[in-house]
């Protein structure tokens, strides 16, 4: 069984090819898998807990501080570091609404990159 929880942050950030200072508002996706034990994959309490300190890391922040080129590809890879320890996480996606962008990285990535 697979569970989901989805966030919202406001980042700002400089990128080579967009050396000025922005900002774009996201949409977090974090998937656990696992059996349900005693009716929860990873109880709702837990997850919110975890996301919530995830997003209030990210929310209004400069990501140039904590992430070294923060692309939408390595803001997924950030969550899914900060995740990854707290369950059987399978899936990272973020998503930029406003532009119909967005990135998945899941498992198998990690997998391949060595992170999982």
């Amino acid at each position: 069984m697979k569970v989901f929880k989805q966030f919202t942050f406001d980042v700002a950030h400089q990128l080579p090819d967009w050396p000025g200072l922005h900002g774009h508002s996201y949409t977090g996706e974090v998937w656990f898998e696992g059996p349900a034990t005693d009716g929860y994959v990873v109880p709702e309490s837990v997850l919110s807990v975890e996301v919530e300190a995830v997003r209030k890391r990210l929310d209004h922040s400069f990501l140039n501080e904590f992430i070294e080129l923060p692309t939408s590809e390595n803001i997924a890879r950030w969550i899914w570091g900060a995740l990854r320890p707290k369950g059987n996480l399978v899936k990272v996606r973020v998503f930029r609404g406003s532009i119909g962008f967005g990135v998945e990285y899941d498992l198998e990535d990690a997998q391949r990159e060595g992170l999982a």
